[in-house]
């Protein structure tokens, strides 16, 4: 045992410790369930809904922000932590008011999973009301009844994307409502996040079935599942176990996917002839192409020749881009719109 000479007793059972870890840490490593709302393992510690309550030496702490310390004895499950942590989270489900009927999250409600885990009888909300929602930028929906103050919305803005444009009454006394900011680059990581759909995408629709690819925008190449319904895209669900994103996007490999469906996409290859575009053959247009730039090629030096490779298109097509333009044609004007 690694850590024999530092230990404490949780649940009866004698275990090491990692100095500095806290009592949650300790009992997610011991496959001990201790219930959570406001913490996440890619955040911050805030520590303020206190639902994840213990009994340590007699005392109720919050296992999140608890230091283990050596001789502890932890009890995760008494009736004492049990009982404070259904007094917690009923206080918290009579701050949530909405309609389970109508909520885009209810399958996945963080809330309805922090009950149950807590002992309590599932509530449905059946708010009659018309909601207070506000539409941002045609990507984000905002349904501040909905919210039940976990906070993990501003975090990950501030600590994981490192903007900071998103306020909240909760963490920031001086706003009555969630607030974005003009720094906010819409990547809707915090509706990701969001345990109860008070931040929702606004496209946000029940799949059909999700297929497991990989974003084109760039070269990152981070994973994400496409949402298909009637054989159509209609989201992007992040990869939480990708090893790449670790569940994380930018505004185009999030929000990027209309252009798939959309009606003015080019689906033929176009050759202008006096001003005008007509269609033509996969043939015809690369066999123009290569006449065309053998004759500048030929007529002005291969430095005449410029191009720019596709942030849709991958690591490996580019690669054989950049390989045609510096081989074949013998220019280094390469660049990619990926960096815009």
């Amino acid at each position: 045992m690694p850590f024999e000479n530092r230990s404490i007793t949780i649940n009866g059972k004698k275990v090491g410790f990692i100095p500095g870890e806290s009592v949650l840490n300790l009992a997610k490593r011991n496959r001990i369930l201790i219930p959570t709302l406001c913490y996440d393992p890619s955040l911050s510690i805030s520590g303020h809904c206190k639902v994840c309550f213990v009994e340590i030496n007699g005392r109720l702490r919050p296992a999140c922000t608890t230091k283990v310390e050596q001789g502890m004895l932890v009890e995760t499950d008494s009736e004492k932590a049990r009982e404070a942590r259904k007094k917690r989270v009923t206080a918290i489900l009579k701050g949530h008011k909405g309609n389970c009927a109508t909520c885009p999250q209810y399958e996945f409600c963080g809330l309805l999973e922090l009950a149950r885990s807590v002992g309590l009888e599932t509530p449905v909300f059946t708010a009659e009301e018309e909601p207070r929602e506000e539409v941002i930028d045609q990507k984000l929906k905002i349904n501040l009844d909905r919210c039940i103050r976990c906070g993990k919305c501003v975090r990950v803005c501030a600590e994981i994307r490192k903007v900071g444009a998103l306020r909240h009454p909760v963490l920031s006394p001086e706003v009555d409502k969630i607030v974005f900011d003009r720094t906010c680059e819409m990547c809707g990581q915090c509706a990701v996040v969001c345990p109860t759909g008070a931040i929702i995408e606004i496209y946000r629709e029940r799949p059909d079935r999700r297929v497991r690819s990989v974003c084109t925008y760039c070269g990152v190449g981070c994973g994400i599942y496409l949402d298909v319904k009637d054989e159509r895209i209609i989201g992007v669900t992040t990869d939480d176990l990708d090893p790449v994103g670790s569940g994380n996007l930018c505004v185009k490999g999030r929000f990027g996917f209309p252009f798939v469906h959309h009606p003015d996409r080019l689906r033929t290859p176009l050759i202008g002839e006096k001003g005008v575009f007509r269609e033509a053959s996969w043939e015809e247009a690369i066999s123009t192409v290569k006449e065309r730039f053998l004759s500048i090629k030929t007529k002005y030096g291969p430095e005449a020749i410029g191009g720019t490779g596709s942030s849709r298109a991958t690591n490996e097509e580019n690669y054989l881009f950049q390989r045609m333009m510096r081989a074949a044609l013998g220019t280094n004007n390469i660049d990619n719109c990926a960096r815009l």
